[in-house]
């Protein structure tokens, strides 16, 4: 029987990988026995906790609290993407030191225990807001 020729397509050959297309994000795993862990941090309960700050700050106005709340909000939303908007974040926590720069402290000092990205971009706004500080 004779033997068909390919054409057209890819072949690697035997226990070959071939990946196409936009793979961000995602777990590639070759070999046998793997085991797959995908830790992302949750920073809701961070957030929970940021949350009931400001709920029993005893010098912030009831309007006051809402509007920080709003802002923690968005900061949140912002921090869950896949890369967060530095500069967006940055300008909600100035809104927020404008408001009660304690609450700042109490965010920064919560949001930087956790390990990965979100600890790296809380770093980074803060160190901005250190230097815009100082200037």
């Amino acid at each position: 029987m004779a033997e068909k020729k390919k054409t057209k397509g890819l072949n690697a050959g035997d226990g070959s990988i071939v990946i196409g297309g936009n793979v961000q994000g995602s777990n590639i795993v070759i070999g046998d026995h793997n085991t797959v862990s995908n830790q992302s941090i949750n920073i809701s309960p961070l957030f929970q906790n940021i949350y009931h700050y400001v709920d029993t700050h005893p010098r912030l106005q009831a309007g006051k609290k809402q509007d920080a709340k709003e802002e923690l909000k968005e900061i949140e939303t912002a921090l869950k993407e896949s890369k967060p908007d530095e500069s967006f974040i940055a300008r909600r926590f100035r809104n927020l030191k404008r408001m009660a720069p304690d609450i700042v402290e109490v965010a920064f000092e919560t949001l930087k225990n956790p390990l990965g990205g979100v600890a790296e971009v809380i770093k980074r706004v803060a160190k901005k807001m250190v230097e815009e500080a100082n200037t």
